[in-house]
């Protein structure tokens, strides 16, 4: 599950039902005396709630992510242990513990893990109850964990039917890159055939900030950024996640000598409204503008080319491209 889709996981309407209802059967067990299940209940509920929280305030999904797995093999060791002091109700609990892998780890790593936890079933349940029992609960078990394999696959083979088809990253509201070849050869042939200026740029967090900034904190600031751009960018411009720390923007019917005004203006914004912990975040940009035997390929490298002379020369600069990167094509704000 990518982080995006995680997030809108953790936001739906269906999480919020499973949280308040092993809230509820905690509560309800604890009342009628079964501790075992009430600390089951319990400890779901407060993994569904931590991944809430985390999935709020942490942009950095992956990581909010590992102490959850974590807990989840510890809701599984803990039915476990129920399991062999002889509560029965604690059998149930086994049947969750495929699903729970799976939603906190990635397909592969979760078959693994799912293999090792039931073989440690298995020896369990060998060494108490009967053999009937026993037989019938690991028939029950694998048919329950070959429908969630199932169920899981296919939810990943959808998506990645679908990726291809997604227009934007839900954090950032940027243009996902499989559409950037697209979309810049179609703006290059209007602008050919309207004899139209467009401008490209290559908009990145400057090194000196980027060294200063944790992963998570790194995640952060991309999606303020994002959130920036669609803001402050025309409705017919459009930006896209180009590397790690970079966006790519498409600007048409533009010069270069008016995208170099929209970049100057889009680093003042930054500098100003993009803070981590008090520290001012900086960007640099590269720009290009369409030449004769430009492609959708040209582009996007003059411009990242651009980007990458601007940030040898300092920070919180922008840079047009020349073949020559002539000096003189610098701007640089001081605000």
């Amino acid at each position: 599950m990518s982080q995006s889709d995680h997030q809108l996981l953790i936001e739906s309407k269906h999480y919020l039902f499973a949280t308040v209802l092993a809230a509820a059967l905690g509560i309800s067990a604890l009342f009628s005396g079964q501790l075992l299940l009430a600390i089951l209940s319990g400890a779901l509920c407060a993994m569904l709630i931590t991944g809430k929280v985390k999935g709020a305030d942490i942009q950095d999904l992956a990581r909010s992510r590992e102490p959850l797995k974590w807990l989840s093999l510890g809701l599984t060791a803990l039915a476990l242990v129920g399991v062999y002091s002889g509560v029965s109700e604690a059998k149930t609990w086994l049947y969750a513990a495929p699903l729970l892998v799976f939603f906190f780890y990635d397909f592969k790593p979760a078959i693994i893990v799912i293999a090792i936890l039931s073989v440690i079933t298995g020896i369990t349940l060998n060494s108490i109850g009967s053999a009937f029992e026993n037989i019938q609960f690991t028939l029950s078990y694998v048919f329950y964990l070959g429908i969630s394999c199932a169920l899981v696959y296919l939810r990943d083979v959808r998506r990645k039917q679908l990726k291809p088809l997604r227009r934007t990253d839900n954090l950032t509201q940027a243009a996902t890159r499989e559409h950037l070849d697209d979309d810049l050869t179609k703006e290059i042939q209007r602008s050919e055939r309207e004899g139209s200026e467009l401008a490209v740029m290559a908009l990145g967090i400057d090194e000196d900030c980027a060294l200063k900034l944790s992963p998570k904190q790194r995640a952060g600031v991309i999606i303020e950024l994002g959130r920036l751009l669609h803001n402050n960018l025309r409705v017919f411009d459009s930006y896209y996640l180009w590397d790690e720390d970079e966006f790519l923007i498409i600007l048409p019917h533009t010069s270069s000598a008016q995208a170099n005004k929209i970049a100057n203006e889009l680093r003042v914004k930054v500098r100003k409204e993009v803070t981590v912990k008090d520290e001012k975040i900086t960007i640099s940009v590269g720009i290009t503008g369409l030449n004769v035997g430009d492609d959708s390929k040209a582009l996007p490298e003059k411009a990242t080319e651009a980007l990458k002379y601007s940030f040898r020369k300092g920070s919180n600069r922008t840079q047009l491209y020349r073949d020559e990167n002539d000096a003189s094509d610098e701007t640089r704000s001081e605000s």
